[in-house]
């Protein structure tokens, strides 16, 4: 599949660089052999920085080349369509959004920042040409409320969030200065920029960089997002400073810089990214608004640690005396929130992607990813290496019935990170309706697929559910299959409401990458979207009667009825008390059937579906 990404890269600016990365580590993830030709500012240092194709963004032969030969064209994200930074930007990238769809490609508006828009003739244009768009997602509630008021209806536009929340860091990037990790926390970052209101203000900033640097006993390093514009401005405050702090040239790959901002103590910054990373990396943060997109993003993380841009340095200085005061409650607050902003970060990766990639079916109603064995423990993975987390559903007939009546069961479903076709029949209602699942995704094939790759990369389980001393059996099977592998820790099943928050409090100060829960199908899904805060970036997966499998009290049914689909038949012949639950079987068919002829024999039932409500 070949992918051109439309955007302000090659400029210079980390911000958009990192929305950028974002995008491609995300994309490797879910589509993996994806070909990506990017528009740049600077092409070499484009495809040097992500190993990916690209073309000059102003070379219009190339760029009709590229957009005859590829499958989509991705525009975003950032603030592309505004028109306070100059007049050019809307009739440029719209110009790149007309030019796609005149070739007849699909194009989709990836996590972009809509606004201010001053012109009526833009808010025009802008409305005309993004109906003709397949899918949009926008990075803020303001950006959403802009387009409702322009009239756009179709396509609907998706909130998400900023997908370099999701940004996985690089340990290349390095704060200057100090090696020692105890020092780089007493270093306070800069991250300001060239601005009407700062214009003949550098010696008020240079007094309040020194009074922060003097009452919080930092050391303050400046950073130029955007090196052409922000490097000369962040050196005139440098040189009316007392502590002359250091000008660091953001020249590196935004996950680079994000591994240096997570060394730090404390972010100051005007630029959006430079506070997005910081949240990202769990780092405290003190804002300067400037813009409404930075008041937006105070919104959305639920901080109050921000100044106007008119702010005096005695405000700037007192605002951040309180926030390094408050750094380490801060940084448990950004571990609880930042995970959900990152899962909707990758979500508007997904929504891009879903025009050429139709791996999401329906069956009665609920979402079911259709992928093989592999892409299944490779997105599992992903959203532990991005630090995203989630929840990772094995679909299976009898739950899926269960929804139809379980409110509370089916909310779990609709907001998993991915639903798998754990069952024959789902596979086969699947088809029935149109879907093209690549597959059964047994639940415990991809647990012990999870944890062979674990045992290389040094992830991490948790084990939760079935009779107690089955997780320890199980735990210790696993070691031995896999050497190497971490288990962090067991729980039995059988535990009362009120032993709940000590086995919520042993997963989260054992801090898993992977929780599996083997609670019953239905149970432990509704437990999963309860509990699964006490370690949000981990990756919780309902395994049902896996753990007595891998601890050897069950055996799995022979290789023979597996590959005929018949793994329930062999298990009801072994288990005879079973039958109540096969009863299942008969009116999912039944089910499945009735939705076959409501919606049309073989007319994909959602298809692509990205219904989560």
């Amino acid at each position: 599949m070949r992918v051109v990404i439309s955007g302000y890269h090659g400029m210079g600016n980390t911000g958009d660089e990192a929305v950028l990365e974002a995008f491609l580590q995300r994309a490797s993830e879910i589509a993996p052999g994806l070909e990506c030709t990017v528009l740049s500012g600077d092409p070499t240092a484009t495809s040097a920085a992500y190993g990916v194709h690209s073309v000059p963004r102003t070379h219009v032969l190339r760029i009709v080349w590229e957009i005859l030969r590829c499958d989509i064209v991705i525009s975003g994200g950032g603030s592309l369509l505004q028109d306070v930074t100059g007049p050019w930007s809307v009739p440029y990238y719209l110009g790149m959004v007309a030019l796609a769809c005149a070739f007849r490609k699909p194009v989709s508006i990836y996590a972009q920042g809509i606004g201010p828009l001053r012109s009526q003739f833009y808010r025009w244009l802008t409305r005309t040409v993004l109906s003709r768009t397949s899918t949009i997602s926008v990075r803020d509630p303001g950006s959403l409320q802009r387009l409702e008021e322009m009239g756009l209806r179709s396509p609907k536009p998706v909130l998400v969030a900023d997908p370099a929340f999701g940004l996985v860091p690089s340990g290349h990037g390095e704060t200057p200065g100090p090696s020692d990790r105890e020092d780089l926390r007493r270093t306070v970052l800069f991250a300001l920029r060239p601005w009407p209101h700062l214009e003949g203000r550098e010696s008020d900033i240079a007094r309040a960089v020194d009074g922060i640097a003097s009452s919080t006993d930092a050391r303050p390093v400046m950073l130029a997002f955007q090196p052409d514009q922000d490097e000369a401005f962040a050196r005139r405050v440098s040189a009316l400073s007392a502590s002359h702090p250091e000008v660091v040239p953001c020249t590196m790959r935004p996950s680079e810089v994000m591994g240096m901002i997570g060394g730090a103590g404390m972010v100051v910054g005007m630029r959006l990214h430079s506070l997005i990373l910081a949240a990202a990396a769990s780092v405290p943060f003190v804002g300067i608004d400037y813009d409404p997109k930075v008041a937006a993003f105070f919104a959305m993380v639920g901080s109050s640690d921000v100044v106007p841009v008119d702010a005096s340095s005695d405000d700037l200085i007192r605002a951040c005396e309180v926030a390094w005061s408050r750094r380490e409650e801060i940084r448990q607050y950004l571990r609880r929130v930042v995970p959900g902003l990152a899962r909707a970060g990758a979500r508007a990766v997904e929504l891009a992607l879903a025009p050429v990639r139709p791996s999401r079916g329906s069956i009665l109603g609920l979402p079911v990813d259709c992928v093989s064995m592999e892409e299944a423990i490779c997105r599992a993975s992903g959203l532990v290496r991005s630090g995203v987390g989630g929840h990772v559903v094995t679909l299976n007939p009898e739950m899926a019935l269960a929804a139809r009546k379980d409110r509370e069961l089916r909310e779990a479903i609709l907001n998993a990170e991915l639903v798998v076709p754990d069952g024959i029949g789902v596979v086969m209602g699947l088809r029935l309706l149109g879907g093209r699942p690549r597959g059964r995704v047994a639940g415990i094939e991809l647990a012990t697929g999870l944890m062979a790759l674990a045992a290389k990369m040094g992830h991490s389980f948790f084990l939760v559910g079935a009779k107690p001393g089955v997780a320890q059996r199980a735990a210790d099977n696993m070691r031995a299959a896999y050497p190497g592998l971490s288990i962090v820790g067991v729980h039995h099943g059988y535990f009362a409401r009120d032993e709940e928050p000590n086995v919520l409090d042993a997963i989260e100060s054992s801090n898993p990458d992977y929780v599996l829960v083997a609670l019953g199908a239905g149970r432990q899904e509704r437990w999963i979207a309860q509990a699964r805060k006490a370690a949000p970036r981990a990756v919780w997966i309902g395994v049902g009667g896996t753990l007595d499998v891998l601890a050897g009290d069950v055996k799995r049914a022979p290789v023979a009825f597996r590959r005929l689909g018949l793994e329930w038949l062999y298990r009801l012949i072994s288990e005879p008390s079973r039958a109540r639950r096969m009863a299942a079987l008969p009116r999912f068919v039944a089910a499945v059937i009735w939705e076959v002829l409501r919606l049309g024999a073989g007319r994909p039932s959602g298809g692509d579906s990205e219904n989560r409500s």
